[in-house]
């Protein structure tokens, strides 16, 4: 694993701990009906799941589809293709496939739907996966991208300063991870059309967004990510990010915090439907 192809390999090799966590993290909710109406799923419809992970989302449109339809969940993580693959060994419309590179394991014309949430931000070449959406998808199929724009992201009280440090030193982590405001020029350089973009922001109260905060945290090298501290917060660690992220969901909740002051996260929603949106970066 090295720094020039991190932002792939730490999705590829995964350890049990962070497995566990992103079960949590990507277990089906319901307001992700919501979220995929752009779709328009409807009982037979051919729908991939580009980047499935645990793929729990790819169940979930499995039942939108239903027994007419048919849902494909493709990772490069070979974990989780197994685990998903086991868990419905016994569903006919279900199934699930390891990519390696860029090429989507399908026929072309295969689908009439595809899903990509919270994957572009780490493809190598994004044109090129774009490229692999169009041969899957049938002519007049429609794509659902959901993705992240980091850049956009405010954390009080540290300020916008202190926040780009702090990203800067996760930055092996993400391939682009300003994704959200260029999709569109992706797309229409992609050949898609009829794009249409939505940007929702939320602020988070409730520390919902803990394990990606985490997350982020053990992908930054600790000589990197000291920096964006002053002596007093450091070092950056885990348990620090996340005491500091619990603390301030619980004053905001009326709770009793356990330190002082510490950085609470603001994380914009972007969202675009179907042929281009950038991800709900879930509301902290």
């Amino acid at each position: 694993m090295t720094e020039n192809t991190f932002y792939t390999d730490h999705w590829r090799q995964i350890d049990d701990e962070r497995v566990g966590r992103y079960e949590r993290m990507f277990v089906w909710r319901e307001g992700h009906a919501a979220l995929l109406a752009p779709l328009e799923l409807r009982p037979g419809s051919r729908v991939l799941d580009y980047g499935c992970g645990p793929g729990f989302m790819t169940e979930g449109m499995a039942r939108i589809v239903g027994p007419a339809g048919r849902a494909y969940g493709v990772d490069l993580n070979a974990g989780f293709v197994a685990n998903a693959s086991h868990r419905n060994s016994e569903s006919d419309n279900i199934s699930f496939h390891l990519v390696d590179g860029d090429c989507i394991p399908l026929d072309d014309t295969t689908v009439d739907r595809l899903l990509c949430k919270n994957v572009l931000e780490y493809v190598p070449d994004v044109q090129t996966t774009l490229a692999e959406f169009r041969r899957v998808l049938e002519p007049g199929g429609r794509l659902l991208l959901i993705d992240s724009d980091w850049g956009f992201v405010a954390v009080e009280p540290w300020g916008m300063e202190r926040t780009k440090r702090f990203f800067d030193a996760a930055a092996p982590a993400f391939k682009e991870p300003e994704i959200g405001r260029k999709l569109r020029s992706h797309l229409l350089d992609a050949g898609f059309d009829h794009v249409d973009v939505r940007v929702q922001a939320g602020v988070d109260i409730e520390g919902g967004s803990l394990l990606v905060l985490r997350n982020m945290a053990n992908r930054c090298p600790p000589p990197r990510s000291t920096r964006c501290l002053t002596k007093r917060q450091r070092p950056l660690t885990t348990t620090a990010i996340c005491s500091a992220y619990r603390n301030s969901w619980r004053r905001a909740s009326g709770l009793r915090a356990d330190v002082g002051d510490e950085p609470r996260p603001v994380y914009p929603r972007l969202r675009v439907p179907w042929q281009d949106r950038p991800r709900v970066i879930q509301s902290l």
